[in-house]
């Protein structure tokens, strides 16, 4: 059960525009962005960093890698919700199954690339708080992505560190739609946090 129950949809009215935005990306409208609805600044200012960062068209990074990242910074940090909501997202964006099915082999799977390793070696190192990511890592980055891919990538990692905290901290529940979808493929997480 969350610590703070969300407000309901039609009493958004200073984010409510920015929560449709995102709720007709995703399909559903997000129970976390409701509570933080309570203090509409800080909702349209989050919802202003999810544009930017993970939802942005003009994006260096691919959507795809984005996802994965998102999905293994939140996992690593044992989010519920946000690892739920980055394997919709991730699904929705281009994430084939087999590479959600072993997210966590990524270090040998074949089905990831090098440049994709090293990205997600970096989510799971840099997510953690404080970073673990090393020299060796990030060098590791650098060789298959510019600058601007790097603060791209280390701007998803970021913003799902907010998000990972506020989330658990919150107890914010999945909502319905993210449930069926987690129920559908057998998602391992899709039974934490769960509305009841």
């Amino acid at each position: 059960m969350p610590h703070v129950t969300p407000v309901s949809n039609v009493d958004t009215a200073e984010a409510k525009d920015d929560i449709a935005w995102l709720a007709s990306a995703t399909g559903f409208t997000a129970n976390s962005m409701l509570t933080l609805s309570h203090r509409p600044e800080i909702a349209k200012a989050v919802l202003g960093l999810i544009r930017a960062v993970v939802r942005n068209p003009e994006g260096t990074v691919a959507p795809e890698l984005r996802w994965m990242v998102a999905h293994v910074s939140s996992l690593s940090n044992g989010c519920s919700y946000c690892s739920a909501h980055t394997f919709k997202n991730g699904a929705d964006n281009g994430v084939s199954q087999e590479k959600l099915d072993n997210i966590w082999a990524f270090e040998t799977s074949s089905v990831f690339s090098e440049a994709e390793r090293a990205a997600l070696r970096v989510a799971l190192t840099g997510g953690q708080c404080p970073s673990h990511a090393s020299a060796e890592d990030m060098a590791s980055l650098k060789q298959h992505f510019s600058d601007a891919q790097v603060v791209e990538i280390g701007a998803v990692i970021a913003l799902f560190g907010f998000n990972n905290r506020w989330n658990a901290l919150m107890e914010t529940d999945i909502e319905p739609e993210v449930y069926e979808f987690l129920e559908q493929k057998n998602y391992q997480g899709a039974k934490e946090n769960r509305s009841s």
